[in-house]
């Protein structure tokens, strides 16, 4: 069985917080009612047992044992929806959906690896040799890495190369880890390495590097930098202008949108006269050279006061 697109996870994930009646438990009717609104699906029953199945593996939805229509929605799946209603951390939704065992031994493939190569989809040799490799060593499919390594951007367990096809482990990292101090020891390296114009080096080129050097997604990045700025005031200036450069190759940054922001753009379109139906934007993707985001503002340059 491969696994389901994040895009397809969460938006079945606010159907159910949508239609449910109750904190704990769901209809299998409405699971059904959630999975057909969805868009037209050629073969409904099998599309609905094959979701049911992720979300069951997932440990967020168990069968109840005195009821075969109903089913249970457990505290895995609750700590996974509070996170993403607020937005408040990553931490917790990356751990929700590391108990699902595919994408566990995909994280597990990546942490040991470190670095892995996407294959272009035009290299039909390059996915079968990875897809044999991947099944023989952790027994997954190409199709579930495919899929994976979007979830695992999106979740900041892993981040993509800004300049390439590299995908690299970004996990080592929690509210604790890195510190403060080993964060700025790896920043100001980088900053003496990356070329600059006015004392001012690009952010996101500057993230790029710490990423690497301390396997680190670009969210943790963003989040120890506001740690950073918090803790100490004055040793670095960050500025929202941009020194024109050639855009990268492709977006890299893509992070999974706050719930209430989609329920705020959803109720506000239904306020529009004869307003199209509202489509959600589940995840947020940038540039590289679009900046971080830090305190809720994009900035894309950085000077380091104490470095010159």
């Amino acid at each position: 069985m491969d696994p389901i697109t994040v895009n397809k996870l969460l938006s079945v994930a606010d159907g159910i917080e949508t239609h449910r009646r109750c904190e704990s438990e769901l209809s299998r009717d409405t699971f059904r009612e959630i999975i057909e609104s969805q868009g037209r699906v050629k073969h409904l029953e099998r599309r609905v047992r094959d979701i049911l199945r992720v979300f069951v593996a997932a440990k967020w939805i168990t069968p109840s044992a005195g009821n075969s229509r109903v089913l249970g929605l457990t505290e895995n799946y609750r700590t996974f929806i509070d996170a993403w209603d607020s937005g408040a951390h990553l931490l917790p939704m990356n751990e929700g959906l590391r108990n699902y065992p595919p994408y566990a031994s995909f994280l597990d493939c990546l942490r040991e690896k470190k670095e892995m190569q996407i294959p272009q989809r035009q290299s039909k040799t390059d996915k079968r040799n990875l897809g044999r490799f991947l099944k023989e060593e952790y027994g997954i499919t190409f199709v579930a890495f495919d899929t994976f390594w979007r979830w695992a951007v999106a979740l900041g367990h892993a981040y993509r190369s800004p300049f390439g096809d590299e995908l690299y482990w970004g996990g080592e990292w929690d509210a604790a880890r890195p510190s403060l101090e080993d964060f700025k020891k790896v920043c100001i390296e980088g900053y003496h390495q990356a070329e600059k114009t006015s004392g001012y080096a690009n952010l996101g080129r500057l993230a790029h590097y710490v990423c690497q050097k301390l396997q680190l997604s670009f969210q943790a990045f963003e989040m120890k930098l506001i740690q950073f700025v918090e803790n100490y005031p004055g040793e670095i200036r960050l500025a929202p202008a941009t020194i024109r450069r050639e855009v990268s190759w492709r977006f890299q940054i893509v992070s999974i949108r706050a719930r209430k922001e989609i329920l705020r753009e959803r109720r506000a379109a239904e306020l529009l006269p004869n307003g199209k139906p509202y489509q959600a934007g589940w995840l947020e993707r940038r540039y590289l050279e679009d900046g971080m985001r830090v305190n809720g503002k994009l900035v894309k340059l950085i000077q380091w006061e104490v470095a010159k």
